[in-house]
């Protein structure tokens, strides 16, 4: 492993421990953790998804998201229906309880993105931004690759 990757890899490993520390620690009196805000951020985007549908989006596995769907309905963060159209599709809605958490949840996210960019500039925040979604194309892209192979 050379330097350089070696420096990249450690780097992308105390942000996403930190990441963890600093939003559990805030976000104990919810009851939520840090692994549940992408569920609750994509249904205030589109309430109501298909739960296969997180599988896809988040490129990880049924029992995973069964497991993060489990917890928020437990919590009262959401609720799950079946489609009225397709009995075998689950639908997952969000509860008032749920929408209730959307402040603290983008406030708790723009602190973390506050912290991480803290003494760049505008411009530094907009290219850091665009290379970090271009990092995660480019590693999206090349494990599909190797999933086909």
């Amino acid at each position: 492993m050379t330097e350089r990757h070696e420096a990249i890899v450690k780097s992308m490993a105390m942000i996403h421990r930190s990441e963890h520390i600093f939003k559990d620690s805030r976000l104990t009196e919810t009851g939520l953790c840090v692994g549940q805000l992408r569920y609750l951020f994509t249904l205030y985007k589109e309430d109501g998804l298909a739960q296969e549908a997180f599988v896809k989006r988040f490129s990880v596995d049924k029992a995973n998201v069964t497991r993060h769907i489990k917890r928020l309905m437990e919590l009262g963060f959401v609720r799950r229906e079946q489609d009225q159209k397709d009995k075998r599709i689950q639908r997952i809605f969000l509860t008032k309880k749920g929408l209730a958490q959307k402040t603290l949840i983008e406030g708790l996210t723009e602190q973390w993105n506050d912290c991480l960019t803290a003494g760049f500039s505008e411009q530094e925040r907009s290219e850091f931004f665009r290379l970090v979604v271009q990092m995660a194309e480019n590693a999206t892209c090349a494990a599909k690759k190797e999933e086909s192979v």
